[in-house]
């Protein structure tokens, strides 16, 4: 013989079910940040002195906020290849369209700095590339380095990112929610009330 749940019972736990008040994660992406982009070369960490490109701002939507020739050269001597490269709300790509070798050196690549944006937890290297830069993060960083590669006049690098999450507030329960919710309780109450 088949068991079957009491139905008070069941009617009270779907009513409390569908009034769960704990807030959600919900993952943000970069799309509205501020993305500012520079080359750097030729030592390790790249920052004050070792900047070879000029750097620009641009902010995080559709389409490649970074056509061919955006980047020129700073320091007589190194001239970077052409590329395109688009920022997307969870990665960056970089299209190349000349062919050369990246001086080697400790590193020799772009960094991003985000702004106005959720903290990056993650950068790794889509399989779907062509070359293979190596990827490092901070929390608002992401570091591209291209030290000693062979780069193709139609390489092409995908990096998918990830970002931190923001508790969402539960969404407002609309009145039948109410509304079942209480009857369930009252139905507990008479039921209490009829055992006891």
């Amino acid at each position: 013989m088949a068991t079957r749940a009491h139905p008070i019972k069941a009617f009270s736990a779907a009513a409390v079910a569908a009034l769960s008040l704990a807030p959600a994660v919900q993952a943000q992406d970069l799309a509205g940040a501020q993305v500012t982009v520079a080359g750097y070369c030729c030592t390790t960490p790249p920052g004050a002195g070792t900047q070879v490109t000029n750097a620009l701002t641009q902010t995080v939507g559709p389409g490649t906020e970074f056509p061919n020739g955006s980047f020129t050269s700073l320091s007589s001597g190194l001239a970077p290849l052409p590329v395109a490269i688009d920022v997307g709300s969870a990665y960056i790509e970089l299209n190349y369209s000349g062919a050369g070798v990246a001086e080697p050196g400790g590193f020799n690549g772009f960094v991003f700095s985000f702004a106005n944006g959720p903290s990056i937890t993650g950068a790794t290297l889509d399989a779907a590339s062509t070359y293979s830069p190596a990827v490092t993060f901070t929390g608002n960083q992401v570091f591209v380095n291209e030290a000693g590669l062979n780069i193709g006049a139609t390489s092409m690098a995908m990096i998918d990112l990830t970002t931190a999450g923001t508790p969402v507030p539960p969404p407002v329960p609309e009145p039948e929610t109410f509304a079942l919710l209480l009857a369930g309780l009252g139905l507990l109450g008479v039921r209490a009330r009829w055992r006891g």
